[in-house]
């Protein structure tokens, strides 16, 4: 029997009346678990719907190839994140979170990190008052910081210069250089940043989580950074997700 933490960030019907639902912890991962009657049980439905966060009490099975297999056995639900379900722009954006993190397959000592990001972000997502799109931009790039994808903002790689009026990030080799620096300002993977957007990025990198939802920005300014996460996200991936464009229909 295995107690611990999970949001559920996916299901999916398997066999008759069961489903498999793929749980977010802290101490595993990303795991999948079934859910026996998962379809039809009322004991088991409210904690095993999408984007509910609660205890759960698991049951193992270790297969011949050493491979663990995990049963659902009970659960306690914390937090559902019921108003997520109510606009479909918000549900199909916490979609797009979800197959974000499935796709990371983040584990190890980022986990604790990765999980008070993620659940932080639909709390505000839930409780309303945020921008969709600042949201948006700060999970995309601190989940990737948290994830091994953090670049070096301190400042430019050849002068130390730590601010200017431009910076240059690289999206391939991950530099940042200066204005009079930047060796190939024209390359398609070079983002050029002004000194208030080098301020975003770095601040959304670096800052403790308790400072992290608590900045405004203009919506030039914001589409510039959606902008930028949005690439940055894509190129670090190497590829697209079928959930954010579904988002950005809507």
């Amino acid at each position: 029997m295995v107690d611990l933490d999970g949001l559920v960030i996916g299901e999916r019907d398997s066999g008759e009346t069961g489903k498999t639902i793929t749980l977010l912890t802290k101490e595993l991962g990303c795991i999948h678990v079934y859910v026996r009657g998962g379809r039809k049980s009322k004991k088991s439905l409210s904690s095993t719907q999408l984007f509910c966060y609660a205890a759960f009490s698991l049951d193992e099975k270790r297969e011949a190839n050493n491979s663990v297999r995990y049963f659902y056995n009970s659960s306690e639900p914390k937090k559902l994140f019921y108003n997520i379900r109510l606009d479909a722009k918000k549900t199909a954006l916490a979609c797009y979170f979800a197959e974000l993190l499935t796709y990371s397959s983040a584990e190890g000592d980022c986990m604790n990190e990765v999980m008070r990001l993620t659940l932080n972000t639909l709390y505000f997502l839930d409780k309303g008052g945020h921008d969709n799109e600042q949201l948006r931009s700060i999970f995309e790039f601190r989940l990737l910081c948290e994830t091994g994808f953090r670049p070096n903002l301190i400042g430019c790689c050849h002068c130390y210069a730590v601010e200017a009026d431009e910076m240059h990030f690289n999206l391939k080799s991950g530099l940042i250089e200066c204005g009079d620096c930047v060796t190939n300002p024209d390359s398609l993977y070079d983002v050029c940043f002004d000194r208030t957007l080098f301020h975003i990025i770095r601040y959304i990198a670096l800052v403790e989580y308790d400072r992290l939802f608590s900045f405004k920005i203009s919506e030039v300014y914001q589409r510039r950074l959606t902008a930028f996460t949005e690439s940055f996200c894509e190129y670090c991936c190497g590829k697209s997700f079928d959930t954010l464009k579904f988002y950005k229909m809507l």
